[in-house]
């Protein structure tokens, strides 16, 4: 090791001669990387940002695939649910468009089906109180439907003001160092109007059942609670208090939608890579980063797989996971004779970090001719009596397609049916990607991901055109992320320094204890998910950035957002002549025909005429 040898036997420098020079490297393009490099080139930072993969983007990137006939399919690899990118919001990820000046077009909906031990139900978005709300939801799901509503509607009352808190101070403002004090003064005209919701304060970061279960008894909102949570990859017991403090209000506040990003998540990508290369910054394909190079006790540049070394004058930022970016530094011994003692115990606790499950997919492209009318997003659960973390026991199913017909081929679907970051890597490890056993392991796998798939469409195995797995191996591979994980296992809840009654932080903060290297993505604050890894390049962005360039930029969001309802004529008038969310034609609430309704209807004579009645018995006695 070049850089260890010269630094411990005070040689050559390891950067004295790079073959390349910037103010920061940022290692690694999923959202949290380009967030912090695009942030970061307009502060004015000459930026260079390395990613391993032929594909820029991390979990948000897609695959095209083609069909037999040619027909070309574009498949999303990440994530299905999106919120709040249609207008501004507390949504980090709509906040970092907004300092970029960017905005990504979206197509809106306002549910998502659910398949339960129940049945099938639909929960709806917008105000609970309208036709097909989440209160009829209630009052047709609920073991008792008035306690529930009453419960329901308590809690909502206790979050609303710290929804507001959390607009007021959002994590955009947020830096790791002392100018903490000063980015979030926005905050100050709010708490001194509102000056009971400093008591609430704590349950931002607490885990979120500790206020929930002062409020919530009825099992079927209890169970509807845990699952708005588990996108966290955790219950309510278990997430951040600010995760649900965000979602339950959001959800659930008149004009509230989920929304797509017109042409795929990949369509964020390439506006956020956009936006680097807009302010000057770089990114280069292919290039793997082997070493993070310390010298003089601090990050100093990094080496690539091919030998080159890339300096960095500023700061080195690794948007790889935790156990991803450990294996980069140097040794224990090196560390220590750098003097950089407390990087040894860091490097050991970091590494010790328990990680969530993977995931299984299943990638189709389908005949959608004669279908009914589908809900985009669909989740299964198959027990509530099992942990919604148990491997198999989640299942998330989206439709593209839906909304935007332009990701497949014209008449077509594209489905992704996954399951819900529970697979287990160790039934995994070892196996030989390119034996037979590994592909009937993974059809043995997707086995359940079919069963999800065929209570919504029961004919789909004979309208299949294209049909691809992707196992935990897959993630690994291609995502670079260790055994494929969905992200850290670090639950809320724990109090600070062990004892005392305020909540402790799961999530380590973007500094390091190597000066000059900083991390971002889901191995820091906030956690997973696509908002939060936003947030967290934010952070570091603004942690490097001066204070007054970080200032700069929070009023640039506050312009952009401005100037935004100022063309809508305002947040009412936008809400009055916004085109509505797509609903499916068949109905809503609890009056959304199912897919098998459907088949039973006088509709099926459509289906029966294109895929003939052969077919479709065949499909419903096989699920049989």
């Amino acid at each position: 090791d070049v850089a260890t040898t010269s630094a411990s036997a005070g040689g050559a420098s390891a950067v004295a001669n790079a073959d390349e020079e910037y103010d920061v490297v940022v290692i690694g393009s999923g959202i949290g990387g380009l967030s912090c490099g695009a942030l970061l080139s307009k502060y004015g930072y000459k930026v260079k940002v390395f990613e391993s993969h032929y594909l820029a983007g991390g979990c948000c990137h897609m695959f095209d695939h083609r069909a037999p006939d040619g027909s070309l399919y574009k498949f999303e690899v990440g994530p299905s649910i999106w919120e709040g990118l249609d207008r501004p919001t507390g949504n980090p990820l709509r906040m970092v468009f907004d300092a970029l000046g960017e905005e990504v077009p979206v197509k809106t909906y306002d549910g998502i089906s659910m398949w339960t031990p129940e049945g099938h139900w639909r929960f709806q978005t917008g105000d609970d109180d309208a036709p097909g709300g989440f209160c009829d939801l209630l009052r047709e799901k609920a073991t008792d439907p008035e306690l529930a509503i009453k419960e329901w509607k308590a809690l909502k009352g206790r979050l609303e003001p710290l929804y507001d808190a959390l607009d007021a101070c959002p994590l955009t403002a947020l830096r790791q160092d002392a100018g903490l004090l000063v980015s979030t003064v926005i905050a100050i005209p709010f708490y001194l109007t509102h000056p009971k919701v400093m008591l609430d304060i704590p349950y931002i970061l607490d885990s979120f059942h500790k206020l929930s279960e002062q409020y919530v008894t009825e099992p079927f909102l209890k169970q509807w609670i845990d699952m708005l949570a588990f996108f966290s990859g955790f219950p309510a017991e278990g997430t951040m208090g600010a995760t649900m403090i965000y979602s339950i209000p959001g959800f659930h506040r008149p004009g509230a939608s989920l929304c797509a990003p017109d042409g795929g998540t990949q369509a964020v990508v390439d506006r956020l890579v956009g936006s680097l290369e807009k302010f000057g910054g770089e990114m280069q394909l292919k290039a793997h980063v082997e070493e993070i190079i310390v010298e003089d006790g601090e990050a100093k540049g990094v080496r690539l797989r091919n030998g080159k070394v890339i300096k960095a004058n500023t700061a080195v930022v690794s948007n790889a996971t935790i156990w991803d970016t450990i294996p980069m530094l140097p040794d224990a011994d090196e560390l220590v004779a750098q003097g950089l003692n407390r990087a040894v115990d860091w490097k050991e606790e970091m590494s010790e970090i328990p990680a969530l499950g993977s995931i299984m997919h299943l990638f189709l492209g389908i005949d959608a001719t004669g279908l009914p009318d589908l809900d985009p997003s669909h989740l299964c659960v198959l027990d509530w009596n099992r942990p919604l973390g148990d491997p198999q026991n989640v299942i998330t199913i989206f439709i593209p397609t839906v909304l935007d017909p332009d990701v497949a081929p014209e008449g077509k679907h594209i489905i992704h049916v996954y399951t819900a970051g529970s697979e287990p890597f160790d039934i995994w490890e070892g196996k030989d990607r390119s034996s037979q056993e590994y592909k009937d392991f993974k059809r043995e796998r997707a086995s359940i991901l079919w069963d999800a798939i065929e209570r919504i469409i029961p004919d789909i195995r004979s309208r299949v055109e294209v049909e691809v797995y992707a196992s935990p191996q897959t993630h690994q591979r291609f995502l670079r992320r260790h055994r494929g994980t969905y992200g850290p296992a670090l639950a809320a809840g724990g109090s600070l320094f062990g004892f005392l009654p305020l909540p402790e932080v799961p999530q380590p903060g973007v500094l390091s204890p190597i000066p000059k290297l900083l991390r971002c993505g889901d191995s820091v604050f906030p956690g997973v998910g696509v908002p939060a890894v936003a947030a967290s390049g934010a952070i570091a962005a603004s942690t490097l950035a001066p204070l007054p360039k970080h200032l700069g930029l929070m009023w640039d969001v506050s312009q952009q957002q401005n100037k935004f309802w100022k063309a809508a004529g305002g947040k009412e008038q936008w809400l009055a002549s916004t085109p509505s969310p797509f609903h499916p034609a068949t109905g809503g609430g609890a009056e959304f025909m199912t897919p098998d309704q459907y088949y039973n209807s006088e509709n099926k004579k459509k289906t029966v005429a294109t895929i003939g009645k052969k077919g479709l018995v065949n499909a419903r006695e096989e699920r049989r």
